[in-house]
């Protein structure tokens, strides 16, 4: 079934990197722990009628042995039922929120154990950084994960037309998980990966020449390389670094130093 998708979002790296490249191929156990159901829901407002119900209209997949007993639930599920409630209260008929899993199951098949393979990676990424996370319905119904930044990107080219309802989804894990610190950074301080903001503070350096980045295991590499006419000040800059590399080059009888600032920092792929 195609979706319709009257709202746009530009085409983003940070998601190919992280979830194509990353989280997708990636064996890494915390995707297990995410759909591992062994855990109840504690919440007066579940009542086995209402459950009953959920398991009928697809709110909820019913996978319980003979479609009998009390349900366990993963922690996807747990998170999803939370956001369910959120729906609920915005006024969302089930039909609307029924809509809503179908946008955001769009990538279940890249993993067969998962009952919402987008949310499991956005919940990784709430949890280990500090990215505020949203899941935004809109009026026809189209629904998406996203980071807020994201959001403003697309606010910006102008390319959301209708108007939305907004849940964040830091919220909803640091309420469900609060022995936790999942915590979001709401002036959007950590949207930009730890590199582009180490790049764009590079790029904006007086007589910059060049900036390198080379991968190495779990780090990156970077080169800075700048241009100085004078030796005092070459030297002077050069005294300050950690690690670095000072060459004079002559032309025509005329010294120039190129210094090259040498600088390590972790990968920000979760």
């Amino acid at each position: 079934m195609k979706l319709k998708q009257n709202n746009l979002f530009p085409a983003s790296d940070w998601f190919d990197i992280n979830f194509f490249g990353g989280f997708a191929g990636s064996s890494l156990k915390i995707k297990e722990q995410l759909n591992e159901q062994n855990h109840k829901i504690d919440d007066e407002r579940l009542s086995s009628r209402l459950l009953n119900h959920w398991y009928k209209t697809g709110i909820i997949d019913d996978d319980r042995p003979n479609g009998k007993g009390w349900k366990k639930f993963s922690i996807s599920e747990l998170v999803w039922v939370q956001i369910v409630f959120k729906l609920r209260k915005f006024g969302l008929d089930l039909n609307r929120i029924k809509l809503v899993k179908n946008h955001i199951d769009v990538y279940n098949k890249l993993d067969k154990s998962s009952n919402c393979f987008l949310l499991d990676f956005y919940v990784v990424v709430a949890i280990h950084s500090s990215i505020p996370i949203k899941l935004i319905v809109f009026e026809s119904g189209q629904a998406e994960i996203v980071r807020q930044v994201d959001i403003d990107i697309a606010n910006q080219m102008q390319m959301i037309p209708e108007d939305f309802i907004m849940i964040d989804l830091n919220k909803v894990l640091s309420n469900l998980f609060k022995k936790k610190d999942i915590r979001a950074d709401y002036f959007q301080m950590d949207s930009k990966s730890p590199l582009i903001k180490h790049i764009e503070s590079s790029i904006s350096k007086d007589n910059i020449q060049s900036v390198t980045v080379r991968v190495k295991d779990k780090d990156y590499i970077i080169d800075e390389k700048l241009i100085v006419k004078n030796k005092d000040k070459a030297i002077a800059i050069m005294n300050i670094l950690d690690f670095g590399e000072l060459i004079e080059k002559k032309h025509k009888g005329k010294s120039t130093f190129e210094l090259t600032n040498k600088k390590r920092i972790k990968r920000d792929n979760p």
